[in-house]
Formats: C-alpha cells, structure tokens, sequence
C-alpha cells in the first residue's frame, strides 16, 4: 500500500463515520436479553445506546476491545519514551454494527519513529480488520468473539509494519460490577502466518464511572441517549495490557503494561479519553508514555 493509497483509506473511514452522524436513528436499548441463545438476534437492529439494561455506562478502554458493538470512529494519539528510541502513532478505527450481534471493525495506524543512533522513519502500518460476533448477551454481562486479520500493507522500514498477515482470534467479556463499576476483559492468541510466530495476549481494564445519583443503576431504565454519554460525565481507567510470546525470537518473554487514565463525555456524539502508559515487566523496553483519544458516536 502505498501513500496515496492509505491515506484515501483513512479518509474514507473517518468519512464514513462522519457522514452517517447525520442520519441519526433513535434505538433505545429495550429489547429483552439474548442470553445464551445462538439462534437469535443475528438480523435485530443495532441499539445505539451506551448504557446497559441497568444504567451502567459502557465504556470503550484503551486497548481493550469490548465485547459489545456500536457505530463508533475513534481517533487516537499516543507517545512512548522506549530504550533506544521514541515512537509517535496516530491510528484511526471504525467501529460499525451491522446488526445487534454482527460489528465490524477496521483500523489503521501512521507511526513516526526516531531511534537515537539512526534517522527518524516514518509511515502507515498493517491494516487490521476485524468481524466481532456478540455471543451472549446478560444484564450484567456480555461475550464476543472477534477474529482480527492483520494484512501486510505497512511500511517494513522500521519495523513499522511487519510485512506478513497475521490472525488474532480472541475473547471479549463486559462484566457489570454494579454501581457503575464495570470490567472488560480480552484474550485471544496472535499468530504471524510466514515466521510461525505467536503470542498469548491478556487484557483487562477496570472502569469506575462517578454516578450524580448513587442509586442509579439500581434499577433497570430505559435511556434516551441515543449516542453518548452526558456530557461531562467522568470515568476512571485502570487497564493492564499483557503478551506471553509462544514461539519466535522472543520464546517465554512477558510484557507488561498499565494505562491510568480518564474518559469524558463531550457532548452526546463525542468523549474524549486520556491516559498515562507505564511498564509493569523488565523484560520490555518501554518507558513511559502518553495517549490520547476522541471517540465519534453515530
């Protein structure tokens, strides 16, 4: 891919989360559970609201991929001081669901390296696509399956871009701790399909929303938001992102992050969320780093 080419492609998926704000629906999340029942719900319309059967927000983490699926583009910043080398990346992601159990996701990033011994290097990296699939649907809890393909469309300067397709199925869990208390969770395997190299990746985050009444998620409501949250509305973000690589160069090494970091409701199509990266494992070469995101609802 290209220049030219990739940066048609992320203007086309900012673009087209942009253009469908203006053909705004009002979906109410109402609609009886689906629990565990494969059978149903794959052709019901998607619910636009961010809030679960009970009044729980339903945060998007960092890193991790929530299990459920919304029409969202998401435009993120980050910075990392690492040994050797500082890195800056900007990556644009649509998520569209299509109906209230099929989403789609795609995701591109543009990442901008300057090593302290070399030349800075510069240039997009793998776009990645992923179907996710909501698999059980409960008040307080929700599991999905995703299937990320990685394709080999990256600049390979730098390391930017790998330069061969990789496939991630993984896990998704969102848990309703009550008082608007949340967790996500993501597992799932990596496996580069020419170096045969694979990695167990484990994420979790947990999210604490400050509530104006603290007995409202007690009872199940029926929200009118049909996009965001209220603006203004804050959450706390407390995220652990860790790999065990299974086989390759760096056979048995853990790496190990933490996020802290706050989420905020702009206004009812926009939240903006912010947090600090930090290392939790030696046997990695971060530092520290920055990140930052605005998240489009329509």
């Amino acid at each position: 891919m290209n220049l030219l080419q990739a940066s048609t492609l992320l203007v086309l998926i900012v673009g087209l989360g942009l253009g469908a704000a203006g053909a705004e629906e009002a979906h109410h999340n109402v609609a009886d559970p689906l629990g565990f029942n494969l059978t149903d719900g794959w052709f019901d319309p998607t619910a636009h609201s961010h809030f679960s059967r009970r009044g729980t927000p339903m945060i998007h983490s960092f890193r991790v991929e929530p299990a459920f699926t919304r029409r969202d583009v998401i435009v993120d910043y980050s910075f990392s001081r690492k040994r050797g080398e500082e890195e800056h990346e900007i990556e644009a992601e649509l998520e569209w669901a299509f109906t209230r159990r099929l989403g789609l996701v795609v995701e591109l990033p543009y990442a901008a390296i300057n090593p302290n011994d070399e030349g800075a290097v510069n240039g997009f990296g793998d776009l990645a696509i992923s179907p996710r699939f909501l698999l059980a649907e409960y008040k307080r809890f929700l599991l999905a399956f995703a299937l990320e393909v990685e394709t080999p469309t990256g600049s390979t300067r730098g390391d930017i871009g790998s330069g061969e397709v990789a496939l991630a199925p993984s896990f998704s869990t969102w848990i309703d701790l009550g008082h608007w208390w949340a967790v996500n969770t993501q597992c799932g395997v990596e496996h580069a399909l020419e170096s045969n190299d694979s990695e167990l990746f484990c994420r979790a985050s947990v999210i604490h929303t400050f509530a104006p009444d603290a007995d409202h998620d007690e009872a199940e409501t029926d929200h009118d938001h049909a996009h965001g949250l209220e603006p203004g509305l804050l959450s706390l973000i407390l995220e652990v992102d860790m790999a065990l690589a299974l086989s390759g160069a760096d056979d048995g090494d853990i790496e190990a992050e933490g996020i802290a970091g706050l989420y905020c409701g702009l206004s009812e199509h926009a939240d903006l969320r912010l947090g600090y990266t930090f290392p939790l494992s030696t046997s990695q070469d971060l530092y520290s780093g920055l990140t930052a995101g605005l998240l489009w609802h329509f």
